[in-house]
């Protein structure tokens, strides 16, 4: 019998949080419903709040409601309404079949909630499957001004050595946006995009993934079954 560990046991799996293991969408529709209640204002229907044009208003900053312009508080979208996320179907099953394989398993997110995602990972019984968990709220203070791109790159390297990644052993990264394909292509990894959260601007260009799924436990049987890097 080989004493050589098995690829599986080699492989480090980078997942997003945000659109493609937790489904946000109820946590931001009920932060946003209730800013504009607070507001005396009356909220935009649901499909135009949960368009990828209105958050883009909101990063930018050029989105206020009422006397509150909406960037300024967009956070308590993790802080006070994870309990409201969700995480996708399958995604539980998914990651505990990776983590028994002896994948190792990071989380990294550009946003904050380190401690809000800790709960929700509990709460759903998985915390335990993932080796090393980061949000911005682990940058270091003086590299607080990073773009996200910036700050998942900086997470994720940091990530790689806690979970005793090697140089040459098998990387995959799992997102839904062209910042995980960047990601990605920072770390020489194969990359694999799911369809869930913005997953459908995942079509071209740079923003092409190595591999395109419906979701995260789609992704999770990809790495199973042997999926490679393209060569």
């Amino acid at each position: 019998m080989s004493d050589e560990p098995s690829v599986l046991s080699r492989t480090t799996v980078i997942f997003d949080r945000d659109g493609t293991l937790l489904d946000f969408y109820e946590m931001f529709h009920r932060f946003i419903v209730d800013l504009h209640r607070t507001e005396g204002v009356v909220p935009p229907p649901s499909a135009e709040l949960l368009g990828l044009e209105y958050w883009q208003s909101i990063v930018s900053g050029r989105l206020s409601v009422g006397s509150v312009v909406v960037r300024d508080q967009v956070d308590d979208v993790v802080y006070r309404y994870m309990q409201h996320g969700r995480l996708y179907t399958g995604t539980v099953r998914a990651v505990r079949e990776l983590a028994a394989a002896g994948v190792r398993l990071a989380l990294v997110s550009g946003w904050v909630g380190t401690e809000a995602t800790e709960r929700l990972l509990i709460d759903n019984g998985v915390r335990c499957a993932f080796r090393d968990l980061a949000t911005r709220d682990d940058l270091p203070a003086e590299n607080a001004g990073f773009s996200d791109e910036e700050c998942k790159v900086f997470l994720a390297r940091r990530s790689l050595e806690r979970v005793g990644h090697r140089r040459g052993d098998p990387l995959v990264v799992v997102g839904d946006s062209p910042a995980d394909v960047a990601l990605g292509r920072a770390l020489d990894a194969l990359v694999i995009g799911v369809r869930t959260g913005n997953g459908t601007r995942l079509l071209t260009g740079d923003c092409t993934p190595d591999l395109l799924v419906d979701s995260a436990a789609d992704a999770a049987d990809a790495v199973l079954s042997g999926v490679r890097r393209p060569v």
